[in-house]
């Protein structure tokens, strides 16, 4: 991963604020544009805030980059209240769950709960529990969004690793969580989807009593799942390591059956050179080693394209090479009839036409800029 300036400045500043800043800090309001922010930059504005205090009070960017962590600490309030909530409906019929990502990350390796972005919560439940948790859901007032009929059928446990349900509020508001049935969406292994449950740790907090991921496995899920381009798993992975025992072995096993080593050695590699965590160097060297297919890599490259930057090509390829990598996982040829199962599964189609038109539009439609891009 290529690194700007700008971007290794802010890094080394919320990461290793006790050796690099003032100089960090310094060197980032220099070679930095508020208003348009390098990719991955803006969800670590939050982590700025102390060290701008100390070293920047009169800044005229501090109001607004406190109006960012102050909305950052409203978010979550609800996203955390809305995993809750989901957690008390599980837990009352005895359905097994486990809190996933960025909900999980910002209550245990974070000191207040308005440094780490949650978006919307992620609750992973069994595979062949997936189900029952959607009626339990259902019956509690949860509906999925947007609306689908297929959501019980086969085909969403194949090409999709969760969907988004939501509740309207008393207040008019809309709170969302992610139902997950696979932890990793680039590797939903059949085989994987017991050991999660095996090794989960307690999720102890004020907020939520709940059960996550154990550091390993969590550590996987942080570099593996998302964007490329966001550096605030970075920052989750660097606190992971530093606050928990990991276990290395494992996560080179892991990555290898799960074809996701390729991405996972860029991530960690990016770390070790950024000297902001001690990545052992044969581990790196282990992960190099590995052999991946093409899409594999490729997924990795097209993803650290901005979005709004892509042409129709690329946003193609990008897909095709997650189709692969998804079928590869449970052992599926890539032939037409498995594509068009992957396009209506995430498009949200059921036929044929409608499958065609969404996808033009997709590949049509110019997205906007992000906030803070």
């Amino acid at each position: 991963m290529n690194l700007s300036p700008s971007t290794q400045a802010l890094l080394h500043a919320v990461l290793r604020p006790e050796e690099t800043y003032p100089q960090a800090v310094q060197t980032w309001l220099a070679t930095t544009e508020l208003n348009r922010l390098e990719p991955g930059q803006f969800h670590l504005l939050p982590l700025i805030v102390p060290q701008l205090q100390r070293i920047a009070p009169k800044h005229p960017w501090l109001p607004r980059i406190k109006g960012i962590y102050r909305r950052v600490w409203y978010a979550n309030q609800r996203a955390i209240r809305a995993a809750s909530d989901v957690w008390q409906v599980f837990d009352a019929v005895g359905q097994s769950a486990l809190l996933l990502g960025p909900a999980a990350l910002a209550l245990t390796v974070y000191d207040t709960q308005a440094l780490r972005p949650i978006g919307v919560p992620q609750v992973l439940v069994p595979t062949e529990d997936r189900g029952t948790a959607i009626q339990t859901l259902s019956a509690a007032g949860w509906q999925p969004s947007p609306p689908t009929a297929s959501l019980t059928n086969e085909r969403f446990v194949r090409w999709q690793a969760g969907y988004l349900f939501s509740r309207p509020t008393a207040n008019q508001h809309v709170d969302q969580v992610r139902l997950c049935w696979h932890a990793l969406p680039y590797a939903p292994l059949a085989a994987w989807g017991s050991q999660w449950f095996e090794r989960a740790v307690p999720l102890a907090h004020a907020s939520l009593q709940a059960q996550t991921l154990d550091p390993t496995d969590q550590l996987l899920q942080a570099l593996t799942t998302g964007p490329a381009l966001e550096l605030i798993p970075l920052v989750d992975a660097t606190r992971l390591i530093a606050r928990s025992p990991i276990d290395w072995s494992r996560l080179v096993a892991m990555a290898a059956q799960s074809q996701l080593a390729f991405m996972l050695h860029e991530q960690l590699a990016t770390m070790r050179a950024l000297g902001v965590t001690d990545v052992p160097a044969p581990i790196l060297a282990e992960l190099a080693l590995i052999d991946v297919p093409p899409y594999a890599r490729a997924l990795w490259h097209l993803d650290l394209i901005p979005p709004w930057e892509r042409t129709a090509r690329q946003r193609i390829q990008l897909n095709y090479a997650i189709f692969q990598q998804t079928a590869a996982m449970q052992h599926l040829a890539p032939h037409p009839g498995h594509l068009y199962a992957y396009l209506r599964t995430r498009l949200a189609t059921d036929t044929l036409r409608a499958t065609l038109k969404r996808s033009l539009q997709r590949l049509t439609t110019r997205l906007p800029l992000p906030h803070g891009y």
